[in-house]
């Protein structure tokens, strides 16, 4: 008889929201598209718990069972080296279950100097897993096209309407994804809320149901709301994330930044509506952020301001210490917070700065964030954003009407803010 299995781990990590949770949803998907419906009932998917993703049943008495563990590795590498004490651990975890016939595979990212078959033959309780095209490895920049590929598939076998549509694809890949997000964000939640992460993980699997009723739903009026938007927002945030991440050299990337990093995705990603759409305005001061329809949803974050700037400044500057999870108070009680501005240094780019961030507060009159003193840019320095901006000529609050009190103050308190360039607040910061 098996034994009742335990997570694997007490540690938070964002992992299964990116690669890890996309590699995952596709694996859920080709389940769904092999097997019946009342199958596709008694399975679930699991999170982060006895690996990065497991397939689970329940048995008559309601403990988990394990049908089949998977371990994601999305590095550069393609020794084997790099990878032998992840097979090794795989195989250790396989056994640890007691049960004879679940079943252990990897996932590779990139393709190995080693053949599937050495790999297997050195380690042979655990299988290399092969994608739709019998490859042992899927590249990041292609487990979207596979995940929508399977899509396909699924739609096909049910015989629901709409697979020859590419953004009907597209949405219900979204709202798939979704689903992995939510279920992540919970997880998290309970962690916070002070249950042991790999207990909330282990507790709480997504059926493999949930994944089908997702795909045979009506999609009309899903994208017509800025909840769906928001989705498509967060998975964007989460593949920049992912890739700044895989740009990033390996000695950059200690535990402990990683857990930094980790928690920040936690929180931009546990946030909703309005607390969502303040935050997006608050990284990004200079451009008026709204996603209401799809064009404008295009134009909300860039990834070159959220690698350059944004997750830059975040990796650099050590762990937020002012109790909001953002930003930080430096040793003269002055508040910084990061944004995405990436202007060079130039008089040119100073006074745009300038000029597009006291606009953008005037139309949007968004608060100043956390009442900073200083809004951090990866190298533009404007100590007096008002005289920067001197050419801004309606945004003169003595022009404001009798009822404009709080318009006015707030324009008022945006002048006062400067902006700083990383290099100098990092060592203003981590001393």
């Amino acid at each position: 008889m098996a034994k009742q299995i335990l997570p694997h781990t007490a540690a938070a990590t964002w992992s299964g929201f990116i690669y890890q949770g996309r590699v995952a949803l596709y694996h859920a998907l080709k389940l769904i598209a092999e097997k019946s419906p009342d199958e596709i009932n008694a399975l679930h998917l699991q999170l982060d718990s006895l690996e990065d993703f497991a397939i689970v049943k329940y048995n008559q008495q309601g403990n988990i069972i394990p049908i089949t563990l998977h371990q994601v590795k999305a590095v550069k590498s393609n020794h084997y080296s790099t990878y032998e004490a992840d097979f090794n651990q795989l195989e250790q975890k396989k056994v640890a279950t007691g049960i004879a016939d679940v079943e252990a595979y990897f996932h590779l990212s990139t393709q190995n100097t080693s053949t599937n078959d050495e790999i297997e033959n050195q380690h042979p309780r655990l299988k290399i897993y092969c994608y739709d095209n019998n490859d042992g490895f899927c590249p990041l920049p292609e487990i979207d096209n596979k995940v929508k590929a399977i899509i396909v598939i699924a739609l096909q076998k049910y015989n629901i309407p709409g697979h020859q549509n590419n953004n009907n694809i597209q949405i219900l890949y979204d709202i798939l994804e979704k689903k992995i997000a939510d279920k992540v964000t919970y997880i998290h939640a309970k962690n916070h809320g002070g249950e042991a992460i790999a207990v909330a993980a282990y507790e709480n699997p997504i059926c493999l149901s949930d994944f089908l009723d997702a795909i045979r739903q009506d999609i009309t009026a899903i994208i017509q709301d800025e909840e769906y938007f928001e989705g498509k927002i967060k998975s964007n945030l989460n593949r920049y994330y992912q890739e700044f991440c895989l740009d990033c050299e390996e000695k950059q990337l200690t535990d402990d930044i990683r857990t930094k990093m980790d928690n920040y995705l936690y929180l931009f990603n546990a946030l909703h509506s309005t607390d969502f759409k303040a935050f997006l305005q608050s990284i990004r001061p200079h451009k008026e952020i709204s996603y209401r329809d799809l064009q404008e949803y295009g134009d909300c974050l860039s990834d070159d301001e959220m690698k350059d700037a944004f997750f830059q400044i975040l990796l650099t500057i050590k762990e937020s210490n002012n109790g909001n999870g953002i930003g930080w108070t430096c040793s003269e009680k002055k508040q910084y917070y990061p944004t995405s501005i990436t202007y060079s240094n130039s008089d040119a780019n100073k006074k745009n700065a300038s000029e597009r961030i006291l606009k953008t507060a005037f139309n949007t009159m968004v608060d100043v964030p956390f009442n900073s003193d200083y809004l951090i840019t990866s190298e533009c320095n404007v100590d007096d954003i008002e005289a920067c901006a001197n050419n801004v000529s309606h945004l003169n609050t003595g022009d404001l009407g009798i009822d404009d009190d709080e318009k006015r103050n707030r324009i008022t308190q945006w002048k006062k803010v400067s902006l700083i360039d990383l290099e100098t607040a990092k060592n203003k910061l981590n001393d």
